[in-house]
């Protein structure tokens, strides 16, 4: 098997996509195509004009993926899963997301373990095992799936403010998960085993199958043992 080059960019920089080994930006870099590679490691900024495959996300600052302009008709390339072509909105795929700083996906985003101390909007589904959110700013998710998923708002904020602040603060239309903790989130149904809906929530419907806790400082339209 031929070994795969790394990219090493302090400063300011650009690669093409492509498969590589391990990617280290310190600074601000962009890359224009899809990417694919062991290790993706961002200190500052980063941009992809593209998709992003990975073994392990590590972002402390910005990562924004952008869809790539759509090709001429006839020379449609292949996504980073295979299925997708190049119209389609470019997503992420990883064992393991950390991101401390700002995450910005016009799709979806796949992983084992995903850890976000920040924010993140996603027009996709954020799917994983282990999903744990601490919120910083306003996020916005489509759908969020996982097994375990914890959704919790900045501290420093008293939270009766935070929705009409807008800082640390989640929307989305859909949750569903097994054991599910969440705070500070705006949310037209969640679905789980074990729910439970934290301060400043404001939920449209709860569907549960084992229990369901409910915070004072939460509105519930609805709920449903199922």
């Amino acid at each position: 098997m031929m070994e795969r080059s790394n990219i090493n960019i302090i400063g300011e920089g650009s690669s093409s996509g492509g498969q590589y080994g391990k990617v280290k930006v310190v600074g601000e870099a962009d890359f224009f195509g899809n990417m694919e590679c062991e290790q993706f490691k961002i200190t500052g900024e980063a941009t992809v004009d593209g998709g992003l495959l990975a073994e392990e996300i590590k972002v402390t600052g910005t990562l924004q993926l952008k869809k790539k302009d759509a090709p001429q008709q006839g020379s449609a390339e292949p996504g980073i899963s295979g299925h997708e072509t190049a119209e389609a909105a470019p997503g992420i795929r990883a064992e393991t997301v950390k991101i401390t700083g700002e995450l910005t996906v016009p799709g979806s985003c796949e992983a084992e373990e995903f850890k976000l101390r920040g924010q993140i909007n996603a027009g996709g589904v954020l799917s994983a095992e282990e999903i744990d959110i601490k919120l910083h700013g306003p996020s916005q998710v489509r759908e969020i799936g996982g097994a375990h998923i914890s959704v919790k708002a900045k501290t420093n904020i008293p939270f009766g403010n935070l929705l009409q602040m807008g800082a640390g603060s989640l929307q989305a239309a859909l949750i569903e998960g097994d054991h599910i903790y969440l705070e500070n989130t705006e949310a037209e149904h969640v679905r789980g085993i074990r729910v439970e809906i934290g301060p400043g929530c404001r939920i449209g419907s709860v569907e549960y199958r084992d229990s369901l806790e409910v915070d004072g400082r939460a509105e519930v339209a609805s709920q449903n043992r199922v």
